[in-house]
């Protein structure tokens, strides 16, 4: 089995260009602004300011591509992102509720967060779903979307402080909103939900020691990313090496776990890689480009690293593999290697993949401590 190597991390300052983004992306009047109908990113405008926004489907950071989307909002000024408290699928489904972790994230990386909730779903009467208890088509509260909106746009402080106030003061009320609010959905379309006895404990916990959230969720974290590490991805094509789990603290207080796919060592050199992969095409999709590239904003702004107590060398990787290509492309390089890369694989990427591919080289080159992998599978 693969060992799994335990980092120690701290995080003094995050600086980050992204460059794998849209040209175009929606801009929506705060006014008329309905998170349901709305694009899953893009900006809100109000008089002459304007807020980026994503949108998350589930509270689980695995669901839906989440952290692409905020990738793409993430070189503007002011970032918000709205996340359901909790995400209940119906008892044949999944239900998910939001950790203090992916609080950690977004304070680490100065990104407000709306907490709200589902208050409409429908019955999933897909063919394959009609017999079970399953929910589909849920909608946010936009009323309770749009007001925390517009608190933000006059808000003067750090996102740091608007999260840590809003743990503080909302969590548990929209946290039993959320409760009743599916306790009402599941009496009107007769849809049965998970018993809510186990959530009810948790919240309990919460209330009795608020710190207990985060040491709740922490531990839970920490559980999942050590099954993570204990599991091979076979879709992912991974070379010889060692899962990470890593334990970051950093100056405002956060601590978090988090997994990195592999470690690689060369020489004195850790290299904490992020892997995708495509069975069918040269490259991935582009929503798991920005994924990876968004956990690597954390790794690759590390301020130091610490393995069995003493400090490492270290890289961050995101390692691309897909079908049939001829040769490796390591980013950043000269413009000579790239056009030798294309030359060597002529018909293989097309217009999309070679613009991809231009974008990661100045990814790389205007981000320190941050390489690019393009090779076969």
């Amino acid at each position: 089995m693969t060992d799994i190597l335990n980092f120690d991390g701290f995080i003094e300052n995050v600086k980050y260009k992204a460059l794998l983004i849209d040209e175009k992306v929606n801009t929506y009047s705060l006014k008329d602004f309905d998170i349901n109908s709305s694009a899953s990113y893009g900006f809100i405008q109000s008089g002459n300011s304007q807020i980026a926004y994503s949108k998350w489907v589930s509270p689980k950071r695995t669901r839906s591509y989440p952290f692409a989307r905020i990738y793409k909002t993430y070189n503007s000024s002011k970032i918000l992102t709205i996340i359901p408290i909790i995400k209940d699928e119906g008892k044949d489904g999944d239900l998910d509720k939001i950790q203090y972790s992916t609080f950690s994230w977004m304070n680490l990386l100065n990104i407000y967060v709306v907490l709200t909730y589902y208050s409409e779903a429908e019955k999933n009467n897909r063919p394959n779903q009609i017999h079970k208890e399953k929910l589909t088509n849920q909608k946010f509260d936009n009323k309770n979307v749009k007001s925390q909106i517009e608190q933000i746009f006059n808000y003067r402080q750090s996102a740091l402080h608007w999260n840590v106030n809003l743990l503080k003061k909302d969590f548990t009320n929209t946290f039993n909103t959320a409760l009743i609010s599916y306790q009402n959905i599941s009496c009107k379309i007769n849809v049965k939900i998970h018993n809510q006895s186990y959530l009810n404990r948790y919240l309990n916990k919460v209330l009795a020691d608020f710190n207990s959230f985060k040491d709740i969720s922490l531990t839970g974290s920490k559980k999942a990313s050590k099954r993570e590490a204990k599991t091979i991805h076979k879709m992912e094509f991974l070379e010889d090496g060692n899962k990470g789990l890593f334990t970051i603290k950093n100056h405002l207080g956060g601590t978090y776990h988090l997994t990195a796919d592999e470690i690689l060592k060369e020489g004195n050199l850790y290299i904490i890689q992020e892997s995708k992969n495509s069975q069918n095409k040269s490259l991935p999709d582009l929503s798991d480009i920005q994924d990876g590239l968004f956990k690597l904003i954390l790794y690759s702004n590390l301020s130091s690293l610490n393995l069995n107590g003493q400090t490492v060398k270290f890289l961050a990787k995101l390692k691309l593999t897909g079908n049939n290509i001829f040769g490796k492309l390591i980013l950043p390089c000269d413009d000579q290697a790239i056009n030798f890369f294309m030359i060597n694989n002529e018909n293989l990427f097309n217009s999309q993949e070679k613009q991809i591919i231009k974008l990661l080289s100045e990814e790389a080159r205007n981000n320190q401590k941050l390489i690019i992998e393009i090779a076969s599978n």
